[in-house]
């Protein structure tokens, strides 16, 4: 009884938009809504010129170019409204409702279980494990390069990014890699970009 109820009242939801199409035609075509809205320009701009918002210069170009895209609007040829896709909306008004409808019968959607908490939970902390390790070898890296160096700009960057993830926010001490990284990151290095999107987007989020 209740798949009857879904079933009706999806239909129901349906029915207005199948009685607008059923109706009279009230759809203007883009050459009708063009000649309306230029007229429209042309009263606008007669009313700005007797209000002296425009000079008379003005006025005369502009209903210049009003006039010409007048002239391209009434132009242009559309294809007769004929109505021959009535059918096809009609069908769609119901295959719609009736599709969705289907989905809820059973047996129509596979029964795919949900992940448990306590796999995806392991999944999390094997990834912050993993990331905890990327970062001490980073760390460690770091410790043996040239500050001043490009490498260490780079593993600066990376270090800072990590630690970002880390944490799920940009923390401190990784807006502190990522300026001292900027520093001296090469012009044509790829993670020069990246440090000056982290360091606008912590200086975004300390001005909320």
């Amino acid at each position: 009884m209740i798949f009857l109820m879904m079933l009706g009242l999806a239909l129901v939801l349906m029915l207005p938009l199948a009685v607008i199409f059923m109706g009279p035609r009230r759809v203007r075509g883009r050459r009708e809504a063009a000649l309306a809205l230029h007229k429209a320009q042309l009263e606008e701009l007669n009313r700005d010129l007797t209000d002296g918002r425009i000079g008379p210069v003005e006025y005369k170009a502009a209903k210049l170019e009003v006039e010409r895209r007048l002239l391209t609007a009434d132009s242009t040829v559309e294809p007769a409204w004929n109505g021959n896709a009535k059918l096809l909306l009609l069908a769609t008004v119901v295959a719609v409702p009736v599709a969705a409808f289907a989905l809820y019968l059973p047996g129509s959607t596979p029964n795919v279980p949900s992940e448990p908490h306590a796999q995806w939970q392991a999944k999390q902390e094997a990834a912050q494990a993993q990331l905890s390790v990327f970062i001490g070898e980073l760390r460690a890296r770091l410790a043996s390069e040239d500050p001043n160096s490009a490498d260490a700009s780079q593993g600066e960057a990376y270090l800072g990014e990590a630690l970002a993830e880390q944490a799920g926010e940009i923390t401190p001490e990784a807006l502190g890699y990522f300026k001292q990284s900027l520093t001296n990151a090469p012009q044509n290095s790829s993670w020069r970009q990246l440090d000056q999107m982290r360091i606008n987007e912590a200086a975004q989020a300390a001005s909320q």
